[in-house]
């Protein structure tokens, strides 16, 4: 049985790396984000490209078609993923997938040191975005300087974080802010060591004091990799806070999914189902442990050349918590789909599938 009457997945990479680390030599494992930034698309590759992007989305539908997925949120994720191959998977399928905006072509031409990084740069790229069909937030996390390798400090990295946010506003979307942990070939590209936003989840207060308009997401709602809660605990300190901040809680546990849904403070409306399909982090099984299970890159286990399977582990999860603690199929509706349309503004067969009440 469907475990709700309208899936959607707000975290999805249709989009995938190939990469020629066969012959690589020692230390090239660690050089392997900082490619991926700059990854060239299959049809623009040559053979001296060392990683390409392909368009991915026909092993998304059929996942989709697996596990009754309704519709996926695209994400660029920080690894060199395209507005336009975004584009042009929507235009095939505008009724399964709509995206969110990145300034992937001005962050790769800083990258190859054509130009130099600018937030307002960015920024432009991003709102122009913004405007073409399927494109309805700002993600995944706040952009940022590929070239730069020092620390920033808050007040320097507010500036350009604003930036983004009087675009959103402009244009009445939502910003998703990058939390969690990183592991494996992610280590390399030192953004949670160089940016503090996205290290410190509860920086976020404080735009959503300034831009009260805007919605924030919390990527991953703090739970990344590994089985550590810290980020967990400020995403939803900021989310008791504020009845627009939203936590993605599809790579939690069953005994995680605890937090947000028993804190009197967080709406079951602030949750979505978000997990990060296409990433290339597989389940680390954990039978009778605490947590059971949870995401990772194990460096023993190399590079994963399969398709990790998210969708399964999250939904028994998910199941799991609302079997238990006999949750009402009219809230699970919601995190599973009914929160994300409203959010995201999606056109659904039928609106009246989540609950709502009118005053009288």
């Amino acid at each position: 049985m469907k475990l709700g009457r309208y899936l959607v997945e707000t975290h999805c990479h249709a989009q995938r790396h190939a990469a020629r680390i066969q012959a690589s030599g020692e230390g090239e494992y660690g050089d392997l984000a900082k490619k991926m930034v700059t990854a060239t698309p299959a049809d623009e590759a040559t053979d001296d490209d060392d990683v390409i992007i392909y368009d991915n989305s026909d092993r998304v539908i059929r996942d989709m078609e697996t596990y009754d997925v309704d519709m996926c949120v695209l994400l660029p994720g920080t690894f060199g993923f395209t507005n336009e191959m975004h584009a042009e998977i929507m235009a095939e399928h505008p009724e399964k997938f709509v995206a969110a905006a990145y300034p992937v072509q001005t962050m790769k031409a800083a990258q190859r040191g054509e130009i130099e990084w600018t937030a307002e740069r960015a920024a432009e790229e991003v709102d122009e975005w913004l405007e073409e069909d399927g494109f309805r937030m700002i993600g995944e996390g706040i952009p940022y300087d590929p070239t730069r390798d020092e620390p920033m400090t808050w007040r320097e990295r507010k500036e350009e974080v604003r930036a983004f946010f009087d675009v959103a506003a402009k244009h009445e979307v939502p910003v998703r802010w990058h939390t969690g942990y990183v592991s494996g070939y992610a280590a390399g590209l030192g953004i949670f060591d160089n940016f503090p936003d996205w290290s410190d989840p509860t920086l976020a207060a404080q735009l959503k004091e300034e831009y009260p308009e805007v919605p924030i997401v919390f990527d991953h709602g703090g739970m990344q990799a590994t089985w550590r809660e810290h980020h967990v605990d400020q995403c939803c300190q900021v989310a008791a806070t504020f009845d627009d901040v939203y936590l993605e809680i599809g790579l939690y546990w069953a005994d995680l999914l605890k937090k947000p849904l028993t804190d009197p403070n967080i709406s079951v409306e602030q949750l979505l189902w978000g997990t990060d399909w296409g990433a290339s982090m597989p389940e680390v099984s954990r039978p009778g442990e605490d947590p059971p299970y949870y995401w990772d890159q194990l460096t023993d286990r190399g590079l994963p050349a399969h398709q990790v399977d998210f969708w399964g582990p999250s939904l028994r999860q998910l199941q799991k918590y609302a079997m238990e603690r006999d949750l009402p199929q009219e809230e699970l509706n919601l995190i599973l789909g009914g929160n994300a349309v409203r959010l995201f503004d999606l056109d659904v067969p039928d609106h009246r599938m989540f609950r709502d009440y009118v005053d009288v």
